[in-house]
């Protein structure tokens, strides 16, 4: 079986969630050491139980985030394709034999059961999205093209010149999430500060 992947947007948005995961680190060390110090007007006032609960949802969420694009993936023959998603332990597949016609748009894959002059008014058989949390590998997708393509009873329609994710105009993304991933490493020097001195005074 052919795989086809999906890979992070960009290195900024990865190191986003990585420096938020340690603001949230630098939070839940001082409130450790709330508790283990039981430092007077503080401790009193920490409910502990549910503060865990707390952090322990918050570093889900950003561990969940930062790997979300390996959580779906496709695979595929000659024969049949499927669409896998660990997260939601879920699967959906598509006989090829029953697709007739497959149009590669700014979204995704979308196949359809017989040839249409408006595609648009019609719903697919199957889609095969091109963004799940990353960007759709580029390598495979295309090989994954070129195989419809050699199919002799698909019609394989591409609406696109660039492989969305790609192109140029993307990079705006990038810039938006290096200006988020500064201002929360900005942000990590209030935490950082605090915990070293509460650990030093302590």
């Amino acid at each position: 079986m052919n795989k086809i992947q999906y890979h992070y947007t960009n290195f900024a948005k990865q190191a986003f969630f990585a420096i938020c995961f340690i603001y949230a680190l630098l939070r839940f060390l001082i409130m450790a050491e709330i508790v283990l110090f039981k430092i007077e007007g503080y401790y009193q006032a920490t409910n502990i139980p549910l503060t865990l609960l707390m952090y322990l949802a918050i570093f889900s969420i950003i561990i969940t985030l930062f790997r979300g694009h390996r959580f779906c993936y496709s695979t595929y023959n000659e024969n049949q394709l499927t669409f896998h998603n660990n997260l939601l332990r879920k699967t959906r597949s598509l006989e090829l034999k029953n697709a007739k016609v497959a149009v590669f748009d700014t979204r995704g894959v979308s196949f359809y059961s017989s040839p249409s002059e408006n595609f648009s008014q019609e719903t697919p058989v199957f889609f095969l999205p091109f963004f799940r949390d990353g960007i759709i590998e580029a390598v495979q997708i295309n090989r994954f093209y070129k195989m419809l393509k050699e199919m002799p009873d698909m019609q394989v329609i591409k609406r696109f010149k660039v492989l969305p994710g790609y192109s140029k105009k993307w990079n705006f993304v990038t810039i938006a999430y290096g200006f988020l991933a500064v201002i929360v490493f900005l942000s990590c020097a209030t935490p950082l500060t605090l915990f070293i001195v509460l650990l030093q005074n302590h």
